[in-house]
């Protein structure tokens, strides 16, 4: 007998097949919300655009960091990850932005803004959005 919800044991029962025939080393794609997108394109793309990207982009990524793409973002650099998805009190990218630590402060130049400090944070906290690439 399947008991009071049978649909619940197949469920269960599909996702863990599901899980056990993934490649090894294969994340299952991420989706995000549409209004996590936007927040990403509207207030994270431009800041990263802004005063990220001249050092950490393709071409040149210092300490081996580049910012261009949310794997890339969460593989990290030099460092190790940038960010924690989901906890930006475990994020090396918040703790550069807030120059907490005299050794790894980003911008170099000047310190982010309060609100683009949050808006980061924001962002972590609701798992790092990015649009999904056709590359």
């Amino acid at each position: 007998m399947l008991g009071k919800w049978p649909h619940i044991t197949a469920y269960a029962l599909i996702g863990s097949l599901a899980a056990v025939n993934l490649p090894s080393g294969q994340a299952e794609p991420i989706t995000f919300n549409p209004e996590s997108i936007q927040f990403f394109e509207n207030k994270i793309r431009p800041l990263l655009s802004n005063n990220c990207l001249e050092c950490h982009n393709e071409k040149k990524h210092k300490g081996n960091l580049l910012l261009s793409s949310r794997e890339t973002i969460l593989k990290g650099g030099d460092s190790g990850a940038s960010i924690k998805s989901g906890n930006p009190n475990e994020s090396l990218l918040i703790e550069a932005i807030k120059y907490t630590n005299a050794d790894l402060q980003m911008p170099p130049k000047k310190k982010l803004g309060k609100q683009a400090i949050a808006d980061l944070e924001q962002w972590i906290r609701l798992g790092a959005p990015w649009p999904i690439s056709n590359n």
